[in-house]
C-alpha cells in the first residue's frame, strides 16, 4: 500500500492527491459562500484588531501578530493559497492563547466569541472536503466504502 492509498486515521478513507491546476479547474475547487464569509470575517476582524491594538498602545509584535495574521489568512483563503490554512491555524492558536490568558483578569465575551469562531474555522478548513481540495489539493476516495477499489 503506497502512502497515497493509506487510509485516513479518523475516517478510514484514503486521500487522493491531485495537481493544484486540477483542483482549481474542478467545480468543487471554487470558493463556497461559507469560504467567502470566512475570508471576509478574517479580514474585517484583522483590520479591527490592528486598529484597536494600535489605539490601545500594544507592542508592535502584538499588533502585527494579532491583527496581521487574520488579514493574511483571509486574503490567502480568498486567493486559494495553500499556506493560508497554516496561517489560520497559527492565528487560532493566538486567539485561544489570548482568551485563556485573560480568563482570570478580564473575561471578555468578544475573546470567547473570537476563540470559538477560530476553532470552528480551523475544523472546517482541516476536515472539510471542499477546503481540502482547494487548499491541500486532495480529496477523499469514498468509493472505497462501497467496495469499489478502482473507481474514484
Amino acid at each position: 500500500m503506497t502512502e497515497q492509498e493509506k487510509p485516513d486515521a479518523y475516517s478510514g478513507v484514503p486521500w487522493v492527491h491531485v495537481d493544484p491546476q486540477v483542483a482549481r479547474a474542478h467545480p468543487k475547487g471554487r470558493l463556497t459562500p461559507a469560504l467567502h464569509v470566512i475570508s471576509v470575517y478574517l479580514v474585517l476582524v484583522g483590520l479591527l484588531k490592528l486598529w484597536l491594538f494600535a489605539g490601545a498602545g500594544y507592542a508592535p509584535g502584538v499588533i502585527l501578530l494579532g491583527g496581521l495574521l487574520p488579514v493574511l489568512a483571509g486574503v490567502g483563503l480568498w486567493l486559494r493559497l495553500p499556506w493560508a490554512v497554516v496561517v489560520a491555524l497559527v492565528m487560532a492558536g493566538f486567539n485561544l492563547y489570548a482568551f485563556v490568558r485573560n480568563v482570570g483578569a478580564n473575561p471578555d465575551v468578544l475573546l470567547l466569541f473570537d476563540g470559538i469562531v477560530s476553532v470552528g474555522i480551523i475544523f472546517y478548513l482541516v476536515e472539510g472536503d471542499r477546503p481540502n481540495l482547494i487548499y491541500r489539493h486532495r480529496y477523499r476516495k469514498y468509493s472505497v466504502l462501497d467496495g469499489d477499489k478502482d473507481g474514484d
